[in-house]
C-alpha cells in the first residue's frame, strides 16, 4: 500500500504545470543549478516538477522595438543648441549567448498570477543597454555639423546615424532594424533670419520686375512720341505743300470766277437779303482786292515754313 502511494505521489509531482511561450516572445527554462541549454520558441510546454529539478520559465520579449529619443544638441559651429528627434526601431537577438546574458543581468517582473515564470520587456532592456548609446552617438554624429548644413544633409546625416549606431549597438542584446533623424528644430534665431533673407529675396525680385514694367511702360511711350513725331511733321509738309499749290495755282481768272459762282450761289437763295455795293455787281474784280491780300500772306507763311524744313 505504502509503495503504490509513493508512485502516486511521484506520478503527479512529474506532471508539471502547462506554460506557454507567446507569440514575440522567447524563453528559457532556469532551474537551481542554472539556465538550460536551448532557446525556446514560441508555443506551450510543461515545466518539470521532479525532486531537484524545479524549473521556471523566463520570457523576454522579442518583438520590434520602437524608439524615440528627443533631445537638445549643442551645435559648436554656430554657438546654439539645436532641438531634434531621432526615432528607430529595435529588436531583441535570439542568440542564445545573448539571451543569456539579457537573463543574468536584467532582474525583469515575476508574472502576478504565477511566479514561476518571469518576464523581461524590451522597453527596460532598451533603457539600460541602447539609451545611453543612441542618445551619445547621435549627439556626436549631428553635433560635427552647423545648423545650415543639417538642414541641407538631413537625409546623409540620417544614414550616418544609423550606421554609428548600428556600430555601437553591435555588442548590447540590440540589433537595429533602422534609425533615423525624424525631426529637426532649428533655434528661433536661426529661422527668424532664413526668414528676413527670404523676405529680402521676394523684395528684390518684385522690385527688379516693377523696374521691367516701368523700362517698357517707357520704351513703348517712347515709341508713341517717335510715331506722332513722324506724324505731325508729315501732316505739316502736307498742309505746306497744299498751301504752296493752292498759292501757285490763284490768279485773277479764277477768283473772278469763284467771285461770280459765289454771287450765282448767293441770288439762288428766296429767303435772303444781300446787300452788295453796285460796283460789285457791275463789276466782281473789285472783290480781288481784300482776296489778293489774303492771298499774299498765304504765300509769305508758305515761304517761311519751306525755308525752316
Amino acid at each position: 500500500m505504502g509503495l503504490v502511494f509513493g508512485l502516486m505521489c511521484m506520478c503527479v509531482m512529474g506532471c508539471g504545470e502547462t506554460v506557454e511561450v507567446p507569440p514575440a516572445h522567447i524563453g528559457k527554462l532556469s532551474t537551481s543549478s542554472g539556465l538550460q541549454k536551448g532557446v525556446i520558441q514560441p508555443g506551450r510546454l510543461r515545466l518539470d516538477l521532479k525532486w531537484g529539478m524545479y524549473q521556471t520559465l523566463v520570457l523576454i520579449e522579442a518583438a520590434d522595438c520602437g524608439v524615440k529619443e528627443t533631445m537638445e544638441v549643442y551645435m559648436p559651429k554656430d554657438n546654439l543648441n539645436l532641438t531634434m528627434e531621432v526615432r528607430g526601431t529595435l529588436s531583441v537577438s535570439a542568440d542564445e549567448e545573448n539571451v543569456d546574458k539579457v537573463i543574468s543581468r536584467v532582474a525583469g517582473s515575476v508574472i502576478k498570477d504565477n511566479y514561476r515564470i518571469r518576464i523581461i520587456d524590451n522597453e527596460e532592456i532598451y533603457r539600460i543597454y541602447a539609451e545611453p548609446v543612441v542618445r551619445e552617438v547621435a549627439r556626436s554624429v549631428v553635433a560635427a555639423y552647423s545648423i545650415d548644413e543639417l538642414m541641407l544633409n538631413r537625409e546623409l546625416t540620417g544614414q550616418k546615424l544609423e550606421e554609428a549606431i548600428r556600430k555601437e549597438l553591435a555588442s548590447t542584446p540590440f540589433t537595429v532594424v533602422r534609425f533615423g533623424l525624424a525631426n529637426v528644430q532649428p533655434p528661433r534665431v536661426i529661422v527668424d533670419a532664413q526668414e528676413s533673407r527670404k523676405r529680402r529675396e521676394v523684395e528684390i525680385l518684385e522690385a527688379e520686375s516693377k523696374k521691367l514694367i516701368a523700362l517698357q511702360q517707357a520704351e513703348a511711350a517712347l515709341q508713341v512720341a517717335f510715331k506722332q513725331q513722324e506724324v505731325d511733321l508729315k501732316e505739316a509738309e502736307t498742309q505746306v505743300m497744299v498751301d504752296q499749290k493752292l498759292a501757285e495755282g490763284i490768279n485773277r481768272a479764277f477768283v473772278t470766277q469763284r467771285a461770280l459762282k459765289v454771287l450765282e450761289t448767293m441770288a439762288q437763295s428766296p429767303n435772303k437779303v444781300f446787300f452788295l455795293p453796285q460796283e460789285v455787281m457791275t463789276n466782281p474784280m473789285l472783290l480781288l482786292g481784300p482776296v489778293q491780300d489774303a492771298l499774299k500772306d498765304d504765300k509769305d507763311a508758305a515761304a517761311v515754313a519751306l525755308s525752316k524744313n
